[in-house]
């Protein structure tokens, strides 16, 4: 899984990792749903690697990035551009895969 071998770089300090409320609420919501037995390992993770977390940013930065990427992870990258980030990274469900970009126009 592309997710966890991001986490585990993370988690070993090859990057800081910088995610907004929503990816981590996301997060809870779909483990609670999912898999709730791994709630306390998620927690465990997120206190092993300390991300930096962002504020969901305004609607009005979210809106102008729906040309770009779905309307749901709209706010996701907004945050992530307003954190000035080097590099984003999305977990794409439907191709099974996870898309990391450097730093461009968009991010």
């Amino acid at each position: 899984m592309a997710s966890r071998a991001v986490l585990t770089m993370a988690e070993i300090g090859l990057f800081q990792l910088i995610v907004c409320e929503q990816v981590l609420e996301e997060c809870q919501r779909n483990l609670s749903k999912k898999l709730p037995a791994a709630l306390p390992i998620f927690t465990q993770l997120l206190t092993a690697i300390n991300p930096e977390i962002q504020p969901n940013p305004p609607l009005a930065e979210s809106t102008g990035w729906t040309t770009v990427i779905e309307a749901k992870d709209a706010p996701i990258l907004a945050a992530a551009v307003l954190a000035k980030v080097d590099r984003c990274c999305f977990d794409d469900t439907h191709g099974h895969n996870c898309r990391c970009k450097r730093r461009s126009r968009h991010c």
